[in-house]
């Protein structure tokens, strides 16, 4: 509750002892909202014992590969919904770094008779490769795909224990799963949003309602025909929409188990104005300003976040966060309002910017603390065959000028690029990193063209252009692949793409031209790291000892004060 008080401000620094706008410091806040020590303790019996009737689990992560205090919004969000509309449910958190005793563990804490699903999100949870701790699905093509191993253990041994809990998977990588065997439905859909369809399914299990429109998977065409798998029910789209992403009220919750400081991810508004030819995401082509939530909805989450949690440090998820001027200046007027001040991180489309360059004052103004800027390709050609024109013609001398003069080289940038676009040569990328370095630029990233083989892939999403018009765009593909194993065209091959990008990573590192991630920043200075010596250190120096002992810290921090509820 708060307490009348002067008011007063934070910096980006939420360990500091500056005032909230109620009369308590952020280090009394840190004290009285820490777990007490009688239920901190490592042993399983020191835990708290309450229980509580969730009508539903949910399992998330981010893989293995980010190696940070780093939360997927998506289970967040549909548990608030669920919550709005008469139901119970509980998130567990950083799977990857939970034993299956563990997982297990805090999993039965929240169950009881009336907990109906047990869900899985998968977005951010499977591997790309086989190895050690992960179990491994093949493909056809003698590809594999792998999920970790513990999760798989604990599902094993909680589906044994409890047969009538629906185990649900959900998100973009739920395929990936489907040699697991042990889950009852899949819930996803590309095309709106997922909590319409799981609060649907919900009131299916507990009162008998029409259930969401569905799908029976009989077989899988990508799955190897020596890995067995079952039957399942796809539940792909909602009877009835009525969730509004524009009066969404979306906040964490203590429940939720946040860590004091800790960043975390700020929904804003959903789509893209934009369409890239290579992009597979929803609501591609949006108006401006659809599919975005109410700044007073986004105002009333920062600040309790800030009163429950003492955050200040935000990812903004839009695809496109300056897609409109409108957008920038309510953002900014909005956080100016705030009783203290907030960073954050965010997708930015830097053509915008050179477009409407008042816009750069105003995000830097607002917070932006660190910029991720798909560029795709300096070559004019492929830059316009990818639908970003702009990249080619004046991205050269637009980013270091952005970056140098108008950002003053004080909000670092991310420039992603992609390897393997026709007619952009192995030298031509060589070129680039030559203009990145000659330009003193932060940091750059090439990733291999992905695109999926439409005449294999099993999935229910959405195909990009260059998909669905593969030999209007040069693109041709491999009968024998799934996903995103065997395209060409004239310059490249998806395997040239990945042998050619081994020793660009390399050159990378032995250059000391890779810095750590905008995304990840904030994540690090969660574990005491200063936010100067995180944008001066080279990314592959960051990974020690040091860094791997307050990481495992933090987690277990998470996973006691999640069993401390």
């Amino acid at each position: 509750m708060k307490t009348e008080g002067s008011k007063g401000s934070v910096g980006s620094n939420p360990t500091t002892s500056a005032k909230f706008y109620f009369n308590v410091s952020l280090a009394q806040l840190a004290e009285c909202w820490s777990p007490k020590p009688e239920v901190r303790g490592s042993r399983p019996w020191r835990y708290a014992t309450t229980k509580y009737d969730m009508n539903v689990i949910f399992w998330n992560s981010l893989n293995g590969g980010n190696d940070l205090i780093s939360r997927y919004v998506g289970p967040y969000k549909i548990n608030h919904w669920i919550k709005k509309h008469g139901y119970t449910g509980q998130v567990i958190d950083f799977l990857q770094y939970l034993t299956e005793d563990e997982i297990v563990l805090a999993t039965k804490k929240f169950i009881t008779d009336e907990t109906l699903v047990l869900g899985v999100s998968t977005t951010f949870l499977t591997y790309n490769a086989d190895g050690k701790g992960r179990v491994s699905f093949k493909w056809k093509d003698g590809s594999y795909n792998s999920f970790p191993e513990n999760v798989i253990i604990a599902a094993r041994r909680l589906k044994a224990e409890y047969p009538k809990i629906k185990f649900v998977l959900g998100g973009f990588s739920s395929e990936h799963m489907y040699g697991a065997g042990l889950f009852d439905a899949t819930i996803m859909n590309y095309t709106e949003s997922s909590e319409d369809i799981f609060l649907e399914y919900l009131n299916f299990l507990k009162k008998g309602s029409e259930p969401p429109f569905s799908k029976l998977i009989l077989s899988y065409s990508h799955i190897a025909p020596d890995v067995k798998v079952k039957s399942r029910i796809y539940y792909y789209q909602a009877r009835n929409k009525i969730y509004d992403i524009e009066h969404d009220d979306f906040r964490f919750s203590k429940q939720d188990a946040v860590l004091f400081g800790e960043t975390l991810p700020l929904d804003i508004s959903r789509g893209c104005i934009f369409a890239c030819r290579f992009c597979n995401y929803p609501h591609l082509g949006k108006g401006k300003l659809d599919y975005t939530r109410g700044m007073e909805y986004i105002k009333e989450e920062l600040i309790s976040n800030y009163e429950l949690f003492g955050t200040t440090r935000y990812m903004i998820l839009d695809d496109t966060f300056n897609d409109t001027v409108t957008k920038m200046e309510s953002f900014l007027t909005m956080t100016n309002s705030l009783p203290f001040k907030i960073e954050y991180s965010a997708y930015i489309r830097a053509d915008l910017i050179d477009r409407f360059p008042d816009t750069a004052y105003m995000m830097k103004e607002s917070g932006l603390f660190g910029a991720f800027h798909g560029i795709e390709s300096l070559h004019p050609y492929a830059s316009n065959l990818v639908g970003k024109a702009w990249s080619g013609k004046k991205a050269k001398d637009f980013i270091p000028k952005l970056y140098h003069d108008l950002w003053e080289g004080k909000i670092p940038q991310l420039l992603s690029f992609i390897c393997g676009l026709p007619k952009e040569t192995p030298e031509n990328i060589m070129d680039t990193l030559k203009w990145h370095k000659e330009n003193n630029l932060y940091s750059i990233v090439f990733g291999p063209l992905g695109l999926n083989n439409p005449n294999k892939s099993n999935r229910h999403s959405i195909r990009s252009e260059f998909e669905k018009n593969a030999d209007k765009y040069g693109f041709e593909f491999n009968e024998d692949k799934w996903y995103s194993n065997g395209w060409k065209n004239e310059t490249w091959t998806d395997q040239s793409c990945k042998d050619f990008l081994v020793p660009i990573f390399n050159y990378l590192n032995e250059n000391n031209l890779r810095r750590a991630s905008p995304w990840a920043v904030g994540n690090l200075q969660l574990l005491g790291y200063n936010k100067e010596y995180l944008f001066n250190t080279p990314v592959q120096h960051l990974d020690n000892p040091d860094y791997r002992f307050r990481l495992k810290n933090k987690y277990k921090e998470y996973y006691d004060l999640l069993m401390s509820l």
